[in-house]
């Protein structure tokens, strides 16, 4: 008699074209929330990558920052919000902000140079889509990144159309040739609802789908589906019932490591966290002489990895490791 395998979850399709990538590699991750927790993970492991723009939820933001750093096209002073303490930029989260109008563009700027550059090296894009409602300036039709607290009375409320996003990305996709995965953040955007949560959400992924059929260099990875679908529980939640818990977000960065990344990379990883969990290590009797030896392994372990993550600046950890042992 045949034996049976019981599997306690619909497991989602997780393949992406995209399977060969290494330490050498470089990355540009944007968008939502969720791409700054798998940004935490790119960085832990000690990728090359940038995270630009800040959060940013919806689709056309961050096509429009992107096709400017693409052309080398600068940011200026009517791209900013004046308050009465600071300046920040209506293309940006709240986190970018100056008291000088001229400083802030040159940090703006600056950034855009950086992505110009790891675009002609070839980085791949990780592109989280968060929401298709968006908030436009009622006197001129931009559409921000963020209103900055300002009066309500200043923007019009709508959600995007399919047709408008994948415009907006086609143009981009039509200049580049990198890589670019698109994924839908999995956290619900309640405040208008579940219904009209569930409405952007679909847009999204319609408008994700078409450009996936029109370039070759457009993927998809299922980000959304693997928590609604597949973990399909509120145990994988924080406490606000929205957010996915920390168990979730690893659950969904070790899908994707294991479809993006060479075997030879994941046994790099594997080496990277195990250093990380030492270097965390606290020795309940003090600097005993066993726990120098630990150190020293550590160490050790360090400058072996160097090796495979040229691109990650490991002096920080080499230094009080060598501080702790010299003590």
């Amino acid at each position: 008699m045949r034996s049976l395998k019981n599997i306690f979850r619909t497991e989602v399709d997780t393949s992406i074209e995209i399977n060969n990538r290494k330490h050498t590699d470089k990355f540009i991750l944007m968008g939502s929330c969720f791409s700054d927790e798998m940004f935490k993970y790119f960085s832990k492991f000690c990728f090359d990558i940038l995270k630009p723009y800040g959060t940013i939820f919806n689709p056309i933001t961050l096509s429009k920052n992107l096709e400017k750093a693409i052309l080398n096209i600068k940011f200026q002073e009517k791209d900013l919000l004046k308050t009465d303490d600071f300046y920040l930029s209506w293309n940006h989260s709240g986190k970018y902000y100056n008291r000088y109008e001229k400083l802030l563009l040159k940090i703006l700027n600056e950034e855009q140079q950086k992505i110009n550059k790891f675009i002609e090296e070839k980085a791949d894009l990780m592109v989280t889509f968060g929401t298709a409602t968006i908030y436009e300036l009622s006197n001129n039709n931009t559409i921000v990144a963020n209103c900055h607290k300002e009066s309500q009375n200043l923007f019009v409320k709508r959600r995007l159309d399919v047709a408008e996003i994948v415009e907006s990305w086609r143009s981009i996709l039509n200049k580049i040739d990198n890589n670019i995965i698109f994924t839908v953040s999995p956290v619900r955007h309640v405040r208008d609802g579940l219904i009209n949560n569930n409405l952007n959400k679909s847009t999204l992924l319609i408008a994700i789908n078409q450009l996936k059929q029109e370039f070759s260099n457009a993927h998809y990875f299922p980000s959304y589906e693997l928590l609604m679908d597949e973990l399909r529980d509120y145990r994988f939640y924080a406490s606000d019932w929205i957010h996915p818990s920390f168990e979730a977000t690893s659950f969904i960065w070790n899908k994707l490591s294991r479809q993006l990344f060479t075997a030879d990379t994941l046994l790099i990883m594997e080496e990277i966290n195990k250093i990380r969990n030492e270097l965390n290590h606290q020795s309940k009797f003090g600097m005993t002489k066993q726990h120098m030896l630990f150190l020293e392994k550590t160490l050790k372990k360090i400058l072996k990895i160097k090796v495979h993550t040229r691109q990650y600046d490991w002096s920080k950890e080499i230094s009080n490791l060598k501080s702790q042992l010299n003590k």
